[in-house]
């Protein structure tokens, strides 16, 4: 279905883009933790270093899945109705931070 407002379809696009960049990156993750294009180093030096890089690769995933929940939830304020206001305090969250931040769901003064 349209979205009539064509603001709101515009930030619906913009967070499906994101959340289908996400998706793939979060993916991508995970082949490279599986070793399926680059398995463990036989020299245990490198295998060290290899295995580094997952500590990177692992906080890099959950960074994408946290944000990836956050579209979701701003997707679903959207179908609600109540996209661009605040969860906690019910006011209106800041333009300026949507634009910034279009996933957000709680105002700059509910942050602090």
């Amino acid at each position: 279905m349209s979205d009539p407002n064509p603001d709101v379809s515009r930030v619906r696009q913009l967070l499906g883009l994101r959340r289908a960049a996400l998706k793939e990156r979060h993916e991508g993750v995970e082949r490279d933790l599986a070793r399926s294009n680059d398995p463990l180093a036989a020299d245990s030096s490198d295998r060290a270093i290899q295995l580094e890089n997952d500590e990177t690769l692992l906080a890099i995933d959950e960074a994408a899945r946290q944000e990836i929940a956050a579209i979701d939830e701003a997707l679903q304020r959207l179908d609600m109705g109540l996209y661009g206001i605040c969860k906690r305090c019910n006011g209106r969250i800041e333009a300026a931070r949507l634009l910034l931040v279009p996933q957000a769901v709680v105002c700059a003064g509910c942050l602090a």
